[in-house]
């Protein structure tokens, strides 16, 4: 069973995170929900939109991102797992690593 509630505290602490370092890569609103993953187990689902941006989008931001939220989620005693989906543009640049 979903924990429906999400508090506004936790909200607020991803919107801040998720704006932060996504921001530049052209974010433009982010949604928070009360989630199951495929065993049942009760976590956050996160959906960050985002316009066509000049900046190429940084991989290693990405990857990144899940493991600041999860520190400040625990910081504030909220232990579902965040899992985010990044919905970009088609248009959208990504920055090629190199070795």
């Amino acid at each position: 069973m979903i924990a429906q509630v999400v508090r506004e505290d936790v909200i607020a602490a991803i919107e801040t995170i998720v704006r932060q370092e996504m921001e530049p890569f052209g974010l433009k609103s982010v949604k928070v929900t009360a989630a199951e993953d495929h065993d049942g187990d009760p976590t956050l689902a996160i959906d960050a939109e985002y316009r066509s941006a000049g900046r190429a989008i940084d991989p290693r931001v990405v990857a990144g991102l899940v493991t600041k939220l999860r520190n400040r989620l625990w910081d504030l005693g909220e232990m579902r797992f965040p899992y985010i989906r990044h919905h970009f543009s088609s248009r959208q640049k990504v920055v090629a690593l190199r070795g």
